[in-house]
C-alpha cells in the first residue's frame, strides 16, 4: 500500500462516482478519527439518534463534543 502510515480512503466527489485515494494519517489524525468513529458508532447503533431524536439522547452531545475539541486541537 505504500509507505508506513499511509492508508486508503473513500473520496466523496460530492457528484457522480467518486474515487479511492491514498492519504497519509498522522497521529493527529487518529485522535480525530477515533473521536469522529465513537461518535458515529453511537449514532448509527443508538435507536433514539437514529429515529431522528438525538436531542434526548445523553450520550451522542459529549461524544460530538469530543470530537469538535479534538478537531480543534489539531494543527
Amino acid at each position: 500500500m505504500g509507505k508506513p502510515g499511509d492508508a486508503e480512503r473513500w473520496l466523496d466527489t460530492g457528484s457522480g462516482p467518486g474515487a479511492v485515494v491514498r492519504v497519509r494519517v498522522t497521529g493527529v489524525n487518529h485522535v480525530v478519527q477515533a473521536a469522529y468513529r465513537a461518535w458515529l458508532d453511537h449514532a448509527t447503533s443508538c435507536g433514539t439518534c437514529r429515529d431522528g431524536a438525538a436531542g434526548e439522547c445523553t450520550v451522542v452531545q459529549p461524544l460530538w463534543d469530543a470530537y469538535q475539541a479534538a478537531r480543534q486541537a489539531a494543527p
